[in-house]
């Protein structure tokens, strides 16, 4: 089933956090597709989040569309109880 976009963006943020990416930290693509083909998602529930959490200000996506840049709103945004980024 098909999940909104706000929880693929959602999902987009604890990915970032996997990574240990602080703000104004990158990933790249491929490291978002992998976890959605992986983790019971779809192509689709990546492709409607990312556009959801750009227009959040959660993150940004680069002028290649190779990676993607965590801004200060996606890191108040992620899920409480991640230490690294000094939320508990």
């Amino acid at each position: 089933m098909a999940k909104s976009a706000e929880e693929g963006a959602r999902y987009i943020l604890t990915i970032f956090q996997r990574h240990n990416t602080r703000k104004n930290g990158t990933v790249l693509m491929n490291n978002l597709t992998l976890p959605f083909a992986q983790d019971g998602w779809t192509m689709a529930d990546l492709e409607a989040g990312l556009p959801y959490g750009v227009e959040k200000g959660w993150y940004t996506i680069g002028k290649d569309s190779k990676f993607v840049t965590l801004t200060e709103a996606g890191t108040v945004e992620a899920p409480v109880g991640y230490v690294a980024w000094g939320r508990e």
